[in-house]
């Protein structure tokens, strides 16, 4: 056993329960309502959104490891072209890829699927068939870096990204629509304010900074995953039940 994992077992053993986390990490991070942040200029998305937006950038609060946690943010979905447009995806693929970079911007990461859906909203299409549904998902997948079926905008590297996301309400998006690299993210903000949590108490942890009373069932598994794979990629040391960083 390595000194570094002997220390984190140690620690649980001599102490029988990890010093608790400190909640107030959790009540600096701000809410803030999407629809009223974008109001004033829902129009002006695109690729470089905040840098054109008159609306603030979302207020951050940074963890001692340089986690960033902020506000979740919808994207807007007011229509911006006609059904007709979509009729023919060739001729259609310049505008859907512009409005797809939009939507990312503010969302991504995010799942193909929701991505799909919010794009064929703001071309007037409210539901989509399943091959409808397949054909978009051809123009617009292969023009982003899709990982787990989840999108990440343009220019965000998945393995050096260290944002999270709070929502507002957990209605805004369930826990399984958040990729596992933004749940390791939150994993490892909550990881560095203590010397090491047992598993369960750093999966109701994370829930709750990302502003969620609790992990449902059947999001479990996916939270799980998340955690398992940031330990077998040595980002967390797991020893006698507790986690702690390296």
């Amino acid at each position: 056993m390595s000194s570094e994992i002997r220390a984190i077992a140690e620690y649980g053993r001599a102490s029988r329960a990890p010093r608790p986390f400190d909640a107030a990490l959790i009540a600096a991070v701000p809410h803030s309502d999407p629809e009223e942040d974008l109001a004033d200029d829902a129009g002006a998305t695109g690729p470089q959104y905040w840098a054109r937006a008159r609306v603030p950038r979302p207020p951050v609060t940074r963890s001692r490891t340089g986690i960033q946690v902020s506000p979740y943010r919808s994207a807007p979905d007011e229509q911006v072209g006609t059904p007709e447009m979509l009729r023919t995806l060739r001729l259609a693929a310049p505008g859907l890829i512009r409005t797809a970079n939009e939507i990312l911007d503010i969302e991504g990461p995010m799942p193909l699927p929701r991505l799909i859906t919010l794009l064929a909203r703001r071309f007037g299409v409210p539901r989509l068939d399943p091959q409808r549904r397949y054909h978009l998902a051809r123009v617009i997948g292969p023009q982003f870096r899709i990982i787990d079926d989840f999108a990440w905008p343009t220019g965000v590297k998945p393995a050096t990204w260290r944002g999270a996301r709070r929502v507002g309400d957990p209605s805004e998006r369930r826990l399984p629509d958040i990729s596992r690299e933004e749940l390791q993210n939150a994993m490892e903000f909550v990881l560095g304010g203590v010397e090491a949590l047992r598993r369960e108490d750093l999966l109701t942890e994370t829930a709750t900074l990302l502003g969620y009373p609790r992990i449902p069932g059947p999001a479990r598994p996916w939270v799980e995953s998340a955690l398992d794979a940031a330990v077998a990629a040595g980002r967390f040391l797991e020893a006698d039940g507790f986690l702690g960083l390296r």
